[in-house]
């Protein structure tokens, strides 16, 4: 059947009436020409006229012809094939394996539908990947990571028209442990799927032995020479009463072992491994079981957790008695500007009321701490202009017993710190570098610059800063570091102190007056430092255009408190990590990076993307946007779309610099993900069914869903439009018919 329609508000009556009446007004109007001309030109003139008017004519009516037919076609069959490493499993007797018996299965089957169906094969594990031909399943090797039941299905039902599929046929061991929720998935997906497990019960199964890693429990990041604890859960099938050996391996090196007395079926038990990683970086830990006699399957017998060891963030709690200019300069110029450290600053704004400051989420302080949870969340404690008598009973005594198990303390020069603070006496004292002296004790108010002393000279607090102070052996190497307006007097140096930097115009007794004094106190380390007005050192020579050594000194006082060796480095440049080192698939990845100035100091004016790249396809780019509460730190997210090995490149513009940096490798799904559960999981695949309108059968038993497809040829009419107009050529048909009309015009000469 043929139908002609036009533009909305025409008829086709309108149409021909148009077009009639436009080709009598042209014959009209040549009438008269026509006479004077031979029968072909005016033929051939008429004719141009002519066809430039139903050009026009069509262009503005613009008709399409309609018309239907039926058309006979073979519906689809979908047959989606199990290749993750679980179908590696041999649990017939024959020792075939799953995917042996489902391959077997499949190319038969196949072979049965060609005749009445389009037959269309895809392999999946985690991602599904269609097949050309049965013949590639002899190619396909179950060797997939992690399996995900969704992107199966979904992969099929993209792959043909919903009113084109005859049946959906999912193959598996019923294994899910990667993308997204397959149930939910058949109940939307408008096609019907049904499922044939393959594989079997094997804790049922009479005589079934095995021991099986069921979890590992480790850190996803590890500090580096600090105590960290790895757990194994043991779970076993028909070894009750078994010994076995747990053995514990650090990047495939065995480290620890444990004997395990195996207990009842179903129970699953813990074995903890004590660890003190030393060495950062990115680390494998490894727990394996022997195969122990009888064991049918041993991929289930080792797992492993990869961790990153790292230096992770120092916290520091500054304790400010005052609102000196000191303590700007310290917390606005240092502590926040240092992306390495985390910090809480306290200052009494009048007795006995603090104002807080922090970048530790979740950390609330109203005054000075005294509960060792709190104290224990903290690697350097730094004393500021604070009298003695705001201490609250135990809590000095709290704080020393902190820095005697491994915390770093410094205690600054103030009108009420030392012994002008009445710290004489106290345990505060006992853990000082110094003898701190009486109340009375004076100010030494004269300017002076610190004289580094031969140990300060070499020692890791001065590094890369020595040359701006004098020496006792001559002047500093690069004068012009303002004084300091002060110092207090102590009594002198401890017997077991080391003395870095003197107030050669001072003296303690018969030897200049120490400025910074340091000593090991039980596991942590003590510093004092006389002098209050170091932010000469910040304002001054930034005035001048000069390199500053007040960052340095600070960033390498904690970092030596911290016991941390390294040394600040005043430069620019950028560090990278991920915040793990393994992710379960699907989970998003977040990408870290650090980004300091020229200065050393974090800075929040960079630009900085990321480029992930997987061990297949290309890479994908990630932006890093700036942290609002961390100097210089810049993140962003990126979502694995596979397991697999992943590096991260990051790239920083500074101004005209960029800066470039390789974060350690992260992976995606654990290499044993596949052996959690090897059971056939039957209960998925019904559900699977029974939500997409199918049925469920095992393999031994599906031969039944094919001998009940429909096979009848679906017979469907089909409506086809031609459009009658095409805009672009015709009217440039329309120009060249007026202009070959206007042409011949002339050439006969008739206006």
């Amino acid at each position: 059947m043929i139908h002609l329609s036009l533009e909305p508000g025409y008829s086709v009556g309108t149409m021909f009436a148009v077009l009639a009446g436009s080709l009598a007004l042209a014959w009209a109007f040549y009438r008269g020409a026509f006479r004077r001309l031979t029968a072909g030109r005016w033929r051939t003139l008429f004719g141009l006229r002519a066809l430039a008017i139903v050009v026009v004519v069509l262009l503005i009516f613009r008709p399409v012809l309609s018309m239907e037919k039926e058309e006979t076609r073979r519906r689809s069959v979908i047959m989606l094939v199990d290749a993750s490493a679980s179908m590696a499993t041999a649990d017939q007797a024959t020792g075939m394996s799953r995917f042996d018996q489902e391959r077997v299965r499949v190319l038969e089957w196949s072979g049965k539908l060609a005749r009445d169906f389009d037959v269309r094969l895809m392999s999946f594990d985690e991602g599904a990947t269609p097949l050309e031909r049965a013949g590639d399943l002899a190619r396909i090797k179950p060797d997939g990571r992690a399996t995900s039941l969704s992107r199966a299905l979904a992969a099929a039902a993209g792959a043909v028209p919903a009113r084109d599929v005859a049946a959906i046929f999912l193959f598996s061991d019923g294994v899910h442990n990667a993308a997204g929720n397959p149930v939910a998935l058949a109940a939307t997906l408008g096609r019907v799927v049904h499922t044939i497990g393959v594989g079997d019960s094997l804790r049922d199964g009479p005589g079934f032995r095995d021991v099986r890693l069921a979890g590992l429990e480790c850190p996803e990041q590890l500090p580096v020479d600090n105590r960290a604890h790895i757990t194994a859960h043991i779970g076993q099938s028909g070894l009750a009463g078994q010994i076995v050996t747990v053995a514990l391996e650090e990047n495939d090196k065995p480290i620890k072992q444990a004997q395990v007395e195996l207990r009842g079926d179903g129970v699953v038990q813990d074995v903890a491994f004590e660890i003190v990683p030393t060495v950062k970086g990115r680390h494998t830990y490894t727990v394996r079981v022997p195969a122990v006699p009888g064991e049918r399957i041993t991929e289930n017998n080792h797992r492993a957790a990869v961790t990153q060891v790292v230096d992770s963030h120092i916290r520091v709690l500054y304790l400010e008695g005052t609102l000196r200019a000191e303590y700007g300069a310290i917390v606005q110029r240092f502590l926040s500007k240092d992306p390495d450290l985390e910090f809480c600053a306290l200052v009494q704004t009048r007795p006995g009321v603090f104002l807080e400051r922090t970048n530790i989420e979740g950390l609330k302080l109203a005054g000075i701490p005294s509960d060792p949870a709190v104290l224990d969340r903290f690697d350097v404690i730094v004393l500021g202009d604070l009298d003695s008598s705001y201490w609250k009973p135990g809590s000095m005594a709290a704080l020393v017993k902190r820095v005697r198990e491994g915390a770093g303390l410094l205690m600054m020069g103030g009108y009420h710190s030392l012994g002008p603070g009445g710290y004489g006496g106290t345990p505060l004292e006992e853990a000082l570098p110094v003898f701190v002296g009486k109340r009375e004790s004076a100010q030494a108010t004269e300017p002076f610059v610190p004289t580094l002393t031969p140990d300060g000279r070499s020692h890791p607090i001065m590094a890369n800063i020595a040359k701006f102070f004098p020496t006792t052996a001559g002047p500093a190497q690069a004068p012009g570091l303002p004084p300091l307006e002060g110092c207090v007097r102590v009594t002198g140096a401890k017997p077991g102190a080391t003395v870095l930097a003197v107030n050669a115009a001072e003296r303690a007794g018969s030897a200049p007056m120490p400025v910074v004094a340091v000593q090991p106190f039980g596991k942590g380390r003590a510093m004092v430092f006389t002098g209050d007005t170091t932010r000469n050192w910040q304002q001054a020579p930034k005035a001048l255009d000069q390199e500053s050594p007040f960052s340095r000194f600070w960033g390498q006082t904690v970092r030596w408190l911290a016991n941390r060796t390294e040394a600040v480095k005043a430069e620019a440049g950028v560090l990278a990590h991920t915040d793990k080192a393994y992710y379960e698939p699907n989970a998003p990845a977040v990408i870290v990076a650090v980004v300091r100035d020229q200065e050393g100091e974090g800075t929040a004016n960079a630009e900085v993307a990321a480029r992930v790249q997987g061990s297949a396809g290309a890479p994908e780019t990630v932006t890093l946007t700036p942290d609002p509460a961390a100097a210089g730190r810049y993140s962003g997210t990126f979502a694995p779309k596979r397991s697999g090995t992943y590096k991260v490149f990051v790239d920083a513009t500074l101004g005209k610099t960029v800066l470039h940096a390789v974060t350690t490798p992260f992976d995606v799904g654990r290499p044993n993900l596949e052996y959690d559960r090897l059971d056939l999981d039957d209960a998925t695949l019904t559900q699977i069914a029974s939500a997409a309108g199918g049925r469920y059968r095992h393999l031994s038993t599906a031969d039944s869903l094919i001998d009940e497809l429909d096979r009848r040829e679906r017979r469907s009419r089909v409506a086809l439009e031609q459009p009658l107009s095409w805009p672009v050529p015709y009217w440039g048909l329309f120009a060249a018919a007026l202009t070959a009309e206007w042409t011949l015009r002339k050439r006969y000469q008739l206006r």
